[in-house]
């Protein structure tokens, strides 16, 4: 039993870092320090080392020699290169997924566009951001190719990172919330290539938006900062305050 409750206290440790970096509550370039997330949260130094490890190995922080763990910030030609790899595992999704797709299939993608828009309309980011990713999964999901899904769950995490700024920029949430219904339409209608052709849009619209937030982002660097009190940050990313 004392094995299983350190176990879950690793997991959610981890978790509440990584909400907090996905979120963008803690932001690219923060020096995460262990022992002032440790005393935050009030466990030992291991945890906490764990948990960034872990991290590091998904590709959202990334260690500095002589410096410590940062959040990692990404440059436009990693974002490129992350989007291009989205969108192709995307598109296949879709191909693969639309002549699978049942009435309940549709019918539950369609109640998860309408989660999207009425998170949008309350303004709640947080809820509209898990909701969006949960129809993306949900393609992926119809496709029935696992290591489809898996491959986009391990690449998931990354896009997060990238794109908390676009989620909040009000002109791509709503260019996105009116792409979304026309890719269900076109999964409805069987047809596949249509639906690929507006996914890849949505993907690309979302990708120049990122882009575009890096380039402004650049101007106004003021350099790297320590992530002192992160853990109040990470709590409401948590609590429904930050992009889940």
């Amino acid at each position: 039993m004392a094995k299983l409750e350190h176990s879950t206290l690793n997991e959610r440790v981890y978790r509440r870092i990584r909400d907090s970096v996905t979120s963008g509550a803690v932001p690219p370039s923060t020096r995460l320090d262990e022992q002032s997330l440790a005393t935050e949260m009030g466990v030992s130094r291991t945890p906490v080392r764990e948990a960034i490890g872990k991290l590091t190995k998904e590709g959202l922080v990334e260690y500095r020699p002589y410096q410590g763990n940062f959040v990692r910030a990404f440059n436009a030609r990693q974002v490129n290169d992350l989007y291009e790899v989205r969108k192709a595992l995307e598109l296949l999704a879709v191909r693969l997924a639309v002549p699978r797709l049942t009435p309940d299939d549709l019918a539950a993608l369609g109640a998860i566009l309408d989660d999207v828009q009425e998170a949008r309309e309350r303004g709640d980011m947080a809820t509209y951001s898990a909701a969006d990713r949960c129809f993306h999964a949900a393609v992926a999901i119809a496709s029935g190719n696992e290591t489809l899904v898996e491959s986009l769950d391990r690449l998931g995490l990354q896009i997060q990172l990238v794109r908390t700024a676009a989620n909040h920029d009000p002109a791509v949430v709503n260019r996105t919330a009116h792409q979304r219904p026309g890719i269900l339409a076109a999964m409805e209608a069987g047809d596949a290539e249509r639906a690929a052709a507006l996914m890849a849009e949505h993907i690309e619209g979302v990708r120049r938006a990122v882009i575009a937030h890096l380039a402004g982002a650049d101007d106004d660097d003021s350099g790297a900062t320590c992530a002192t009190g992160a853990i109040g940050a990470i709590e409401k990313a948590t609590t429904g305050g930050g992009n889940a």
